[in-house]
C-alpha cells in the first residue's frame, strides 16, 4: 500500500506538467485551434486585396465592429435579431490566441445575457451571418454601422468587392 502513493502522486505530477506544457506551448504563437484546447479563440491578421490587414477569426472569417456600440466602457448593443445575423464573438475558457494583435488591446464586455464578448481596443467583435468563406467581407459597411476591424481595434472604411449587406 505505502508503494501505490508514490506512484500515484507521481502519476498527477506527470499530468500536471504536461498539462503545463501544453499551454506554454499555446502561449508562444500557435497557429490555429487545433494546436489548443476546446474553447480556445483566436484573433488573427490577414490581408484582403484592396483594403487591407483586416481582424479574422481562426477560419479566416472577418471580424465587424458595430458603430452604435461603446468602447469606453466596452458596451455590446446588438441584441436578439442584430445577434443573430451579426454572431458575437464570445470568450472561450482560456485567454484567446493572437497572431499579429498586441495582447493589451484584447479584452471581453460582458453582454446583457451575461455571456462575456471579446473585444478590440474597447470595441466588442462580431461575425456576420452573410459571410460562408474566409476573406469574405460581405457585411462591410452594412447601414453604415457595420464594419471590418483594423488590427488596432480602429474601423476599417475601405469598400470591399461584395459592398454591404445586413441588419
Amino acid at each position: 500500500m505505502n508503494r501505490i502513493r508514490p506512484v500515484v502522486v507521481s502519476a498527477v505530477a506527470l499530468v500536471a506538467v504536461a498539462s503545463l506544457s501544453a499551454c506554454g506551448e499555446m502561449a508562444d504563437g500557435a497557429q490555429g485551434p487545433q494546436h489548443g484546447e476546446p474553447g480556445h479563440k483566436m484573433l488573427q491578421v490577414a490581408t484582403v486585396n484592396g483594403v487591407g490587414a483586416v481582424v479574422t477569426d481562426a477560419d479566416g472569417k472577418t471580424l465587424y465592429r458595430f458603430d452604435k456600440d461603446i468602447s469606453q466602457p466596452p458596451t455590446s448593443n446588438c441584441d436578439g435579431e442584430c445577434a443573430t445575423q451579426w454572431p458575437p464573438m464570445l470568450a472561450g475558457v482560456a485567454t484567446p490566441m493572437l497572431k499579429g494583435i498586441q495582447d493589451t488591446q484584447v479584452g471581453t464586455t460582458t453582454r446583457k445575457d451575461g455571456s462575456k464578448q471579446i473585444t478590440l481596443n474597447g470595441w466588442p467583435l462580431y461575425e456576420f451571418a452573410g459571410d460562408k468563406a474566409a476573406g469574405d467581407m460581405n457585411g462591410q459597411g452594412a447601414n453604415g454601422t457595420w464594419f471590418a476591424v483594423a488590427p488596432d481595434g480602429s474601423k476599417i472604411t475601405a469598400a470591399s468587392k461584395a459592398g454591404g449587406a445586413g441588419y
